[in-house]
């Protein structure tokens, strides 16, 4: 990943979680957690993981022996959403590219990523590298944004900035965090990482 992705450091992460997270992520991260302690899995990986609003949520949910992985490249980001965890020996937090995993293969029940793989420079080796290291017939839960029209703050806040520059408006949040919706695009880019169906949905 790109050297700006690491460099999320000083107020951003604090500023990110007490604002961003309640309006944008924490209902999407519960929906996330639930569905993944349905599963009831033993050993848990998240990547990039942020400020840690999937972790508070799904902690609470999992078994007393699980063992639960977040990583994020980003070390302070992790560093914040350590500070918003309670103690918990079931947790270990380390920085990780989600490209390039520290970890052995098959040994997760479940990895997990919120809104985070359409960041991945390369999105195939970023769910090569989640199926390496799942156990067979184990889960790989995510999530990404529809189109931007869908999302009224997001369009709204993108509309805004126009009127602001309107020579050049600001298309990052459409291109990017709203562009990965297609779904057959999506399942194309699974099966070429080597992902089956179970169901995709």
């Amino acid at each position: 990943m790109t050297e700006n992705d690491s460099g999320f450091v000083g107020s951003i992460p604090e500023i990110y979680d007490t604002y961003l997270v309640p309006l944008i992520f924490e209902a999407y991260a519960n929906d996330l957690a639930e569905r993944t302690a349905a599963l009831s899995p033993k050993a848990v990986l998240e990547t990039a993981a942020g400020s840690g609003v999937l972790a508070r949520a799904l902690a609470p949910r999992l078994a007393p022996d699980a063992r639960y992985f977040v990583t994020d490249l980003n070390q302070a980001m992790l560093d914040h959403a350590t500070s918003r965890q309670g103690p918990d020996g079931r947790i270990t937090w380390q920085q990780a590219d989600a490209l390039d995993l520290p970890f052995d293969k098959a040994t997760f029940d479940a990895v997990l990523c919120q809104f985070g793989v359409m960041f991945f420079p390369d999105r195939v080796a970023g769910y090569a590298e989640a199926r390496r290291v799942l156990k067979p017939g184990a889960s790989l839960i995510f999530n990404v944004w529809d189109k931007i029209e869908t999302n009224e703050f997001a369009d709204v806040v993108t509309q805004a900035a126009a009127t602001v520059f309107p020579d050049d408006p600001p298309r990052f949040i459409a291109r990017t965090p709203h562009g990965y919706h297609n779904f057959e695009l999506i399942q194309d880019e699974l099966i070429l990482a080597g992902v089956s169906r179970s169901p995709w949905k």
